[in-house]
């Protein structure tokens, strides 16, 4: 691997992370938020431990995750020579490219289902239907990340993202909002309805839909 001498400069000082990815707007936010409100009053999904719910400023919806950028020098390095000074150069065109590959305009999707995630079914998500304007922008910035790989000297993009936990799930799109942590409960299940779905509970309906922004790749969580 080479070596990260320093001084290091840019995002390489900082370890920025790096996350393609989309804010609901205040509007819907607000309903997320009455969401995780209406289903931590609810008795099923505390069974097994509290969860942690995730707070509004860093509610949001990825398109390509990235990771720290230190550690993707790391792993890329480790499979390909290249400099920190090549890799920070190479680094900037990716965030300049992948902002210009994320849409212009705000996107709407339709809520699909609450759903587990994770290797322990831990995470509670609200996932969604695609829509083809975020399956396009994934198309983008998917390939502005292989292009930066080929750039770093990854001949085989598609087994490196796989093999790479920052990666592994590039490649595909599943659409979703990470609501909470550590969820150990029951997972109410949605019914549809003219209204765009609710829980089997009075006062915990699920967003008839949601309205999201694109954010800097440059990763900021917001006061």
């Amino acid at each position: 691997m080479a070596p990260l001498d320093p001084p290091l400069t840019g995002y390489l000082a900082q370890n920025r992370r790096l996350y393609a990815q989309l804010r609901p707007d205040a509007d819907s936010l607000e309903q997320v938020k009455r969401l995780q409100q209406s289903l931590a009053e609810h008795p099923g999904v505390n069974d097994g431990g509290r969860p942690r719910w995730i707070p509004e400023r860093q509610i949001h919806l990825t398109l390509i995750h990235f990771g720290k950028v230190r550690d993707v020098y790391a792993a890329v390095s480790a499979a390909a020579e290249v400099s920190w000074h090549t890799y920070e150069e190479l680094l900037a065109d990716y965030v300049r490219e992948t902002e210009a590959a994320m849409p212009r305009q705000p996107v709407v999707l339709e809520p699909a289902v609450l759903s587990r995630f994770g290797r322990h079914g831990r995470t509670l998500v609200l996932e969604y239907f695609p829509s083809s304007a975020l399956m396009s922008a994934h198309e983008r910035a998917y390939g502005v990340l292989v292009d930066f790989l080929h750039s770093c000297g990854i001949e085989d993009a598609a087994a490196f993202t796989a093999a790479d936990p920052n990666f592994m799930f590039a490649s595909g799109l599943r659409p979703h909002i990470t609501l909470a942590r550590g969820f150990a409960g029951t997972l109410p299940a949605p019914t549809r309805g003219v209204q765009g779905g609710s829980l089997p509970v009075a006062g915990a309906p699920i967003p008839a839909t949601v309205r999201l922004e694109s954010m800097p790749v440059v990763y900021t969580v917001l006061e």
